[in-house]
């Protein structure tokens, strides 16, 4: 048999194979090189932005405890103000869905009214 040149018409010689491998492995670099910078400026960015959260929580937090140290002042009279209004609730059995609108505690022993 004779021996079959794998050369076909329009096939790269191992110069030019050799030329694409070389740009290839400059365009991996490349690209590389790019990632690195794009994943820098992401992190700069997020660090930034982490810092004007914490400023902003800071500045929240400022404002909001005034309202907290209030509101737990005043929870004691929310609570009695809710045990009455089950209270209220198991005596009169019409004022049920009214506490169920709203959410509050529904009395156990107290039936919903009958339509």
């Amino acid at each position: 048999m004779e021996s079959a040149e794998n050369n076909f018409p329009g096939e790269d010689t191992s110069e030019s194979l050799e030329a694409e491998v070389a740009s290839l492995r400059q365009q991996v670099w490349t690209l590389l090189v790019l990632l690195l910078v794009v994943s820098g400026t992401l992190s700069i960015f997020l660090m930034r932005q982490v810092t004007y959260a914490r400023s902003d929580l800071a500045a929240m937090k400022a404002q909001v405890t005034p309202f907290m140290q209030e509101y737990q002042k005043e929870l004691p009279g929310l609570d009695q103000f809710q045990q009455k209004m089950n209270e209220y609730g198991r005596a009169h059995p019409d004022f049920v869905p009214l506490l169920t609108k709203y959410n509050a505690v529904i009395p156990a022993n107290s039936a919903a009214p009958k339509k």
